[in-house]
């Protein structure tokens, strides 16, 4: 069974970006101005983060092995907006 990794994805109103972090994959921080691009952050990054920092894994990040990354956004929801 793959291993399951949570990764955050917040909106930051300040800078206007997504940020994704994890406590699942050591070193993950990225930003992006959408969604979609900070998908294509996280799995672009993920597989060298892993690889890199595999001695501080609880479980075998070796190639071949299948990890299912599940991606979470929070943002602050607005009064007014409902369609």
């Amino acid at each position: 069974m793959p291993k399951r990794l949570v990764v955050t994805a917040q909106w930051d109103a300040e800078v206007e970006r997504w940020v994704a972090t994890s406590d699942d994959i050591p070193g993950l921080v990225t930003e992006s101005r959408t969604l979609d691009d900070l998908v294509e952050r996280v799995l672009a990054v993920v597989p060298e983060l892993l690889e890199d920092n595999a001695d501080h894994l609880s479980f075998s990040a070796s190639p071949g092995n299948a990890v299912d990354i599940h991606i979470v956004s929070q943002f602050t929801m607005q009064t007014g907006h409902a369609a």
